[in-house]
């Protein structure tokens, strides 16, 4: 399915006041879209390797020819990545794509950043009126338990659904620049996600994890005693609630760990199928130099 339909999803379920925060996934799909496809033409990499094949070499030369080569390779590499630059930086489109990219970053991380804040504002409160409940007679109301146990389970509902803020929000800037590779031909993914995306705050969030393992303790204690009172009936809606909110959170975050594991694997598969190719390169040439010398 695709990953809007599954973002939608998720937007549905959550806060609504979280709903302007989430990636404009759709927008920048859009621009994608009407930027104009630069794949360079693999015509002249054919010839220079068929060429190569034709061109005899001696046994001597070879290795000094190899690091002649290697340099040159080296120096195109770096004249072509400076092209590249040049050219993105006067591509109108591709201006406003990383323009409304970096808005969307930032924009994300400003939010994980203070939604993490409120949160660990409720969870102090709720931790505070955990120790409030263990002292007798501390409060005037009835079925206090009952009552604390709906509160966590608010709480634990919202960091879960957080935390998959989070991972959407890390697959959305993955999977659209991706896309954006693909259609431009450009190469901008491994170094966007390795020197902006994965320092951010919503790719490691150990606060946000600490506080969803606290809230099971809390869940824990308060259904012991609500189980000691012989209450275990009340709120039972909420207490199935959050069983079921739990599984389906983990079970679609399996999903998305599932399909990120899949992503590592084609890659692996890519890197094979080059190394095979250039391993028959490598084959073709030695084939056509002994061809050389038996002829000579």
């Amino acid at each position: 399915m695709k990953f809007c339909k599954n973002q939608q999803r998720v937007v549905d379920i959550s806060d609504p006041e979280w709903a302007p925060y989430w990636t404009n996934y759709k927008m920048l799909k859009k621009l994608i879209k009407e930027l104009p496809s630069l794949v360079p033409n693999a015509d002249g990499g054919k010839n220079n390797t068929r060429d190569e094949k034709i061109r005899p070499d001696s046994n001597e030369n070879h290795e000094d020819k190899t690091a002649e080569n290697a340099k040159q390779q080296e120096a195109s590499n770096a004249a072509t990545t400076q092209q590249i630059s040049t050219s993105m930086g006067k591509s109108p489109g591709e201006v406003a794509f990383f323009k409304l990219l970096h808005s969307e970053f930032k924009k994300a991380t400003h939010f994980f950043d203070r939604a993490t804040e409120e949160h660990a504002i409720r969870e102090e409160r709720v931790r505070e009126g955990m120790e409030i409940m263990r002292k007798p007679n501390s409060i005037m109301v009835n079925e206090k338990w009952a009552l604390m146990a709906k509160s966590i389970y608010r709480l634990y509902k919202d960091l879960l659904l957080l935390e998959t803020f989070a991972i959407m929000t890390y697959c959305s800037f993955s999977k659209i620049l991706k896309k954006h590779d693909k259609v431009t031909g450009y190469e901008t993914k491994n170094a966007f996600m390795a020197n902006i995306v994965n320092k951010a705050n919503f790719t490691h969030y150990p606060k946000v994890l600490g506080m969803i393992t606290r809230c099971e303790k809390f869940y824990e204690e308060v259904s012991a005693n609500l189980l000691k009172e012989g209450k275990e009936g009340l709120y039972e809606d909420e207490r199935t609630s959050a069983i079921v909110t739990s599984i389906i959170l983990h079970l679609f975050l399996t999903l998305i760990e599932t399909y990120q594991i899949l992503c590592a694997m084609l890659q692996l598969y890519s890197c094979i199928s080059l190394f095979f190719n250039m391993f028959s390169m490598l084959l073709d040439k030695s084939t056509c130099r002994s061809i050389h010398q038996y002829d000579s």
